[in-house]
């Protein structure tokens, strides 16, 4: 993908049906072990204990079918670059290791801004047979270049909880490098060339490759797993965050975690920022934790 000016793209068409797939990717446990393992590293902490999938699983096992809709909304308008804005996740039921799964996307709305048209998808897992809803992701996309979507549906992302009375604020450093960042890469299927070759990174305008966002919402999932859920990275229900700026390979990448305050019934949401160097690149983060007795909610 270029940032490159395309050419006019076809006039407005329909609204794009749903898009499904009827046999999505089974949770795989030791692929999901893996990609945990990995995103661990950037905290140096060792792979995790538990055979917990978490809420980034869902996100893995969605992306492909999300991936093919937009690049279906986009087919036609020429070349165009994909910028990944905001993200939100809710599980509404745990992710069993070879459960029978399906997915289902479609667009809630389409915007046209001065450097693209934004999107908002949802995309819903379910229960292969059962329709059981497992998890509901909401994703944010710039498509840049392409300006000829039909303006449709509503673009809102959820904003952070309050919280009423936070704790004390963590800065944990995260070890960035373009070693990491393709075993992340290659950990979550996702080997898009800005995230791996340096050339394609310039191309598209980056002064060298650059972190996945998902991959630094990955690595807060991890330290609030392991600070404040016990290590139970299903505890994690439910998550959001917005992407305001690339992460590049080196030192200076920041994780700042916000925990309630420590006394029962002070919130069950923990806020998250990353900064790069001297940039915010992650903001707006919360993550919301079960029970310590289990269930969901």
């Amino acid at each position: 993908m270029t940032l490159s000016a395309p050419p006019p793209g076809p006039p407005p068409g329909p609204v794009p049906a749903p898009a499904s797939d009827p046999a999505a990717p089974a949770l795989d446990a030791a692929a999901a072990r893996r990609y945990r393992t990995v995103t661990r590293q950037a905290l140096g902490r060792p792979e995790p204990d538990r055979a917990d999938a978490g809420p980034l699983a869902a996100f893995v096992l969605t992306h492909p079918l999300a991936e093919r809709t937009v690049a279906g909304l986009a087919a036609g308008h020429g070349p165009y670059s994909l910028l990944h804005l905001a993200q939100e996740i809710e599980l509404h039921a745990p992710l069993r290791p070879g459960a029978a799964l399906e997915a289902r996307a479609e667009l809630l709305g389409a915007r046209v801004e001065a450097k693209g048209t934004r999107l908002a998808l949802r995309t819903r897992l379910t229960g292969r047979g059962t329709g059981t809803a497992l998890a509901d992701l909401t994703t944010h996309v710039l498509l840049a270049g392409v300006s000829a979507v039909e303006p449709r549906g509503a673009l809102r992302t959820a904003p952070a909880p309050r919280q009423e009375a936070p704790g004390s604020k963590v800065t944990r450093p995260v070890a960035v490098d373009r070693e990491w960042i393709a075993r992340y890469g290659e950990a979550a299927g996702d080997l898009n060339p800005v995230h791996l070759l340096p050339a394609a990174a310039r191309e598209a305008g980056f002064p060298d490759v650059i972190a996945h966002g998902m991959a630094l919402v990955a690595v807060a999932v991890e330290e609030i797993a392991e600070r404040y859920a016990g290590g139970h990275a299903d505890r994690i229900r439910a998550l959001g965050a917005r992407f305001a700026h690339p992460a590049l390979p080196g030192p200076g990448t920041l994780l700042e975690l916000t925990p309630p305050a420590a006394p029962p019934g002070h919130g069950d949401t923990v806020l998250f920022t990353v900064r790069s160097r001297d940039s915010t690149a992650v903001k707006g983060g919360w993550a919301r934790l079960a029970p310590a007795a289990g269930g969901h909610r």
